[in-house]
């Protein structure tokens, strides 16, 4: 094999590595993500609604 076909299956196999690494943090990140969401949905905090008196004259 000469170098530069090594070069190229060495850059081809590091590209194909880092895509994916960055689709499995992205995919974890939106996994978090919608966790996150789920467990904020869940807890639910009472509002009190204040009855506002209209401005007076």
């Amino acid at each position: 094999m000469d170098p530069a076909t090594a070069k190229i299956l060495v850059s081809a196999a590091l590209v194909a590595s880092i895509s994916l690494f960055s689709l499995v943090s992205i995919q974890a990140f939106i996994a978090q993500i919608a966790s996150d969401l789920r467990a904020a949905k869940a807890v639910r905090v009472p509002v009190r609604a204040e009855h506002r008196q209209p401005p007076q004259a």
